[in-house]
């Protein structure tokens, strides 16, 4: 067993001169950081002095990204002034007498060092930030909040003031955490205060705003839902110690069933799931105050009345549905929400694509038409594809109809289309492409 263990130990040092012998860098002496060295989330523990310095260094010109509700902002440690303290790194190291065989090391400083108080912060740098990161979330102090994971939404009152959690940035080891992560993405909590009081009242009165009317579009039929029936998707509650309206999905679907009695028909199923979807949003939106169009189109499962087979290329038009399906090789590569003629029937029948036109005038009133697609005729006139129309006044200020118009009868017999689908359909279709109309 001992001449066992002599051939080992004999073995190790002749395989120790020899890596010494071979690269006589090993004999030198080496800086190396303490054991158990930990910066933020870098573990330096006998890492080579020199390799951890510059490790360090590059993270203050690596950016981080800091997250603003649906804003994110990028910046380096070394735009927020914070430095490196050389002197304290100093006194975390120990120098070892080979730089192979890192025994018998001696420290450096035998002073009680914080790793994460390596950095040198500037506060009046980071200050300014601080405040610049605040005027972009000051703007929810004047704005209605709402949430789309749980449908709820809250007005502010007067007193409301809004900011930014900055515990992180306030703590040496808050500071270390975010120079060292390798995630490199910091999310920021937003902190509201208010008078309990007067924010409920404030959100009384908005539940009581988004509660008027609502239009929606069952196929070609315009609903109104009344207000007491939109007010009876609101509850109110409690939450975070602010006052809640919240959009209940049930009184919704209920809804839904009872309008599928009346106007569901073989060509016209609304997808009910989806069109509680779109009523929800569209409520949001209203909590919101944003600017969209009011009336809420509801998704159909109608089906087109041909299998893609007529053509190689065609347009087929379903009046019940207010839908435009297109045809390519035989499948369904597109469909549109239109709307169909009010003041005059848009007449059902075979047609073809005549010609292209980027702007044409209406017969009556000078409407101008841009994207248009002449198809046929009614009682003589031209009628077509095109997008809203528009017309100017004789101070040349420009009147559009109504988005609203759109998915339900409109026109005075030509097809009219959202702006993008309008100039889609007119870039996309050949003249002589056939157009099926039905009822």
């Amino acid at each position: 067993m001992q001449k066992k263990l002599l051939i080992l130990i004999t073995a190790t040092v002749a395989l120790a001169t020899a890596i010494l012998l071979t690269d006589p860098a090993n004999l030198k002496a080496v800086t190396v950081f303490k054991s158990g060295t930990q910066v933020g989330n870098i573990n330096l523990s006998r890492t080579a002095w020199d390799l951890g310095y510059a490790s360090l260094t590059s993270r203050l010109t690596t950016p981080f990204y800091i997250n603003l509700e649906s804003k994110s902002r990028g910046v380096t440690p070394e735009e927020l002034g914070i430095t490196l303290d050389r002197d304290k790194l100093a006194k975390m190291s120990s120098t070892c007498r080979t730089k192979l065989f890192r025994l018998f090391c001696k420290n450096t400083s035998n002073e009680n060092i914080d790793p994460n108080n390596v950095f040198i912060l500037d506060q009046e740098k980071i200050d300014l930030f601080w405040e610049d990161l605040n005027k972009e979330v000051s703007f929810l102090a004047e704005n209605n909040i709402v949430s789309f994971e749980d449908n709820t939404f809250r007005a502010l009152s007067p007193e409301a003031t809004v900011s930014l959690n900055r515990e992180t940035f306030d703590t040496p080891e808050g500071i270390a955490s975010i120079i060292t992560t390798d995630n490199f993405v910091v999310d920021l909590e937003i902190v509201s205060e208010d008078n309990k009081e007067l924010q409920k009242t404030t959100t009384e009165s908005l539940i009581a705003e988004i509660s008027a009317p609502l239009l929606i579009k069952y196929g070609r039929n315009a609903i109104y839902i009344s207000s007491e029936n939109v007010a009876s998707f609101i509850t109110s509650i409690e939450k975070d110690d602010f006052f809640f309206g919240q959009i209940n999905k049930e009184p919704i679907a209920r809804y839904m069933e009872d309008l599928a009695e009346e106007f569901a028909s073989e060509d016209i199923k609304v997808v009910k799931d989806l069109a509680v979807e779109s009523i929800v949003r569209a409520m949001l939106f209203r909590a919101a105050n944003y600017e969209i169009n009011n009336a809420v189109i509801l998704p159909l499962e109608g089906n087109p009345k041909s299998d893609g087979s007529l053509h190689d290329e065609y347009l087929e038009i379903i009046k019940s549905q207010q839908r435009l399906y297109k045809f390519k090789n035989g499948e369904l590569i597109k469909t549109y929400i239109v709307s169909t003629g009010l003041t005059w029937e848009t007449p059902p029948g075979q047609y073809e694509v005549l010609g292209k036109q980027k702007m044409t005038i209406s017969y009556y009133d000078d409407w101008y038409m841009p994207n248009y697609l002449p198809i046929g005729t009614i009682n003589g006139y031209f009628f077509g594809f095109h997008e809203i129309p528009y017309h100017m006044d004789a101070a040349g200020n420009i009147y559009s109809r109504d988005a609203n118009t759109m998915g339900s009868p409109a026109t005075g017999g030509c097809i009219q289309l959202a702006p993008g689908d309008s100039l889609e359909v007119f870039d996309n279709t050949p003249v002589g492409t056939p157009v099926y109309i039905h009822e």
